[in-house]
């Protein structure tokens, strides 16, 4: 048995893992996760299948299972629906058509497991334009997808959809989408731009967090709440424009994007959320240094804290660099939250 080393799209954590399974469940975190396959010069083997077995499975309209080995498949005429494991272990299929008449990819196993789940070969899927909804996690773990044109009339992208997808760069999203799911778009490093409709209002917990290439983004009017961790580890985003109608920013919204150094926060913001270890909404933003506000938070230390534009704006401010405290005394000032004497 042949082990390898695959972190978590999810915690991140290290699992070690069977080089022959196409799927995994992480050991610390309990989230299913798609084991890439090993580099070689050959095809991956096909599976044996019984001979037995019609190529397509269907129940009443439902693929529910590809018994075929073909590289290229067209699924038939007559199919309504795609099972939540259609083509599970299918890591020999490198493309897959939908016909018109399907409205949706359904998920299986309470949303952990989506239909094309770890399916590592997949580089192209034509959606039809009667596909209304994709489930939790549908190409989670597609390691080999570099692009996906979804359908306009779809209106529900189940969480995790293409989490994990390493070689996606170019999305068009649809026009009667209305909510990003929680980690719709999280680990998919290969992503530069992504456009948003006007229609969405919500961006779900990391939705696109860790998406490290990422760096044209547009959030538009419309867009109320954005979730914790949403953008986390964007490294490629330099400037952000949050526009007028946003009400509420999850925790650790937009941490650790190192590159960001210019921010407009509208005054419309009610909520900076706490998730229990903080606020933290721009924690970790080494390169912030101008913040256009429209009007600042009570618990602004927490919001900014770690970034250069903190320890700016407490000095110009004359507060304590530590606490955000006054200070007190003629000579020797100390603060009055903290006792730490002025260090500047």
């Amino acid at each position: 048995m042949t082990e390898m080393d695959v972190a978590c799209p999810i915690c991140g954590d290290i699992n070690r893992v069977d080089c022959g399974l196409s799927a995994a469940v992480c050991q610390s975190c309990g989230s299913a996760f798609a084991v890439p396959m090993m580099k070689t010069e050959q095809e991956p083997p096909k599976p044996e299948k019984d001979p037995n077995l019609p190529v397509f499975a269907v129940r009443s309209g439902v693929l529910e299972s590809y018994n075929g080995s073909d590289p290229v498949v067209y699924v038939p005429d007559g199919v309504t629906a795609i099972g939540g494991q259609a083509f599970k272990e299918c890591r020999f299929v490198h493309r897959v058509v939908l016909p018109e008449g399907v409205t949706e990819i359904q998920s299986a196993g309470n949303s952990m497991w989506g239909a094309f789940f770890g399916c590592v070969s997949l580089e192209s899927v034509e959606l039809p334009r009667s596909l209304l909804r994709i489930g939790s996690n549908a190409f989670n773990g597609c390691t080999s997808l570099a692009a996906i044109n979804i359908p306009d009339n779809v209106n529900q992208i189940g969480a995790g959809a293409f989490s994990g997808c390493v070689q996606l760069n170019i999305v068009k999203l649809p026009k009667a989408l209305r909510e990003l799911s929680n980690d719709i778009f999280r680990g998919c490093v290969s992503l530069t731009e992504i456009k948003l409709n006007g229609n969405i209002k919500t961006i779900g917990s990391y939705a696109f967090a860790d998406c490290t290439e990422l760096r044209a983004l547009t959030i538009p009017p419309g867009v109320k709440t954005i979730g914790a961790y949403a953008f986390s580890g964007c490294f490629g985003l330099t400037e952000l424009l949050l526009p007028g109608t946003v009400i509420s920013l999850g925790a650790s919204a937009f941490s650790e994007c190192r590159n960001l150094s210019v921010i407009t926060v509208p005054a419309s913001i009610e909520t900076y959320e706490n998730d229990g270890s903080g606020v933290r909404t721009f924690a970790g933003c080494s390169s912030l240094r101008t913040v256009n506000a429209g009007k600042m938070p009570p618990n602004f230390m927490d919001v900014y804290a770690t970034t250069p534009w903190l320890d700016t704006y407490l000095m110009q401010k004359g507060l304590c660099r530590h606490c955000g405290g006054s200070f007190k005394g003629m000579f020797k000032k100390t603060c009055t939250m903290c006792g730490l004497q002025k260090d500047y």
